[in-house]
């Protein structure tokens, strides 16, 4: 009994001079003079606190989590996001062979409007995760190589974003590939670990 009244907060009847009650737990001191209330939980706190300055401290947390909160991204920032990514997976796995100006080198073969590139994005995205070989003719020259595929390396979405950015650049009519298309590509030929003859990706449609 005496435990629970001294986990009470009490303050004398009187209204004279203002008296220290002494209480437990951090509160530390509260002034006495006025008539006696006890103090508990969240209704002793709130007669404990001022509550403008609760309200501002509410406020403010509110306003603090919404600054943390991310907002949503216009089509037009995930596009843009999406270009520089691919451009940037471009400078990383195309250029060495193809160069930032499509002049190619040594026997690495044109991208521009190349039907490799601008034709079924399929045949593109088949290429970016498996790779090619076999002979391949464009503009008059006829180039045999192989091309390794990325598949292990790139994500959907990074696949996606590459083949969008190579398409856009070099001239495709519809470039735009997404993250489902190469998710399914990825999917249909899960097993697969030999590069595409490059007949048989002319045959796409």
């Amino acid at each position: 009994m005496r435990a629970e009244q001294d986990r009470l907060i009490t303050s004398d009847q009187s209204y004279g001079e203002p008296k220290r009650v002494p209480i437990s737990g951090d509160f530390g001191q509260m002034p006495a003079g006025r008539p006696r209330q006890t103090y508990s939980g969240i209704a002793g706190l709130r007669s404990v606190f001022d509550p403008v300055k609760a309200r501002r401290w509410l406020c403010g947390g509110v306003l603090l989590t919404l600054a943390t909160v991310a907002l949503p991204v216009s089509a037009q920032d995930q596009e843009a996001t999406s270009a520089s990514v691919g451009e940037r997976l471009f400078d990383s796995y195309c250029s060495a062979c193809h160069q930032y100006d499509d002049q190619g080198m040594g026997e690495a073969p044109p991208l521009e409007a190349s039907p490799w590139v601008v034709g079924p994005s399929e045949r593109l995205v088949r290429i970016l995760l498996h790779g090619i070989s076999g002979r391949i003719e464009i503009g008059g020259r006829v180039y045999d190589r192989e091309m390794p595929g990325f598949g292990r390396i790139l994500s959907d979405r990074d696949a996606a974003a590459l083949a969008t950015y190579t398409r856009q650049r070099f001239g495709a009519d519809e470039p735009n590939v997404t993250p489902a298309e190469v998710k399914r590509i990825r999917d249909e030929h899960a097993d697969r670990t030999a590069y595409w003859p490059a007949d048989e990706l002319l045959e796409l449609r």
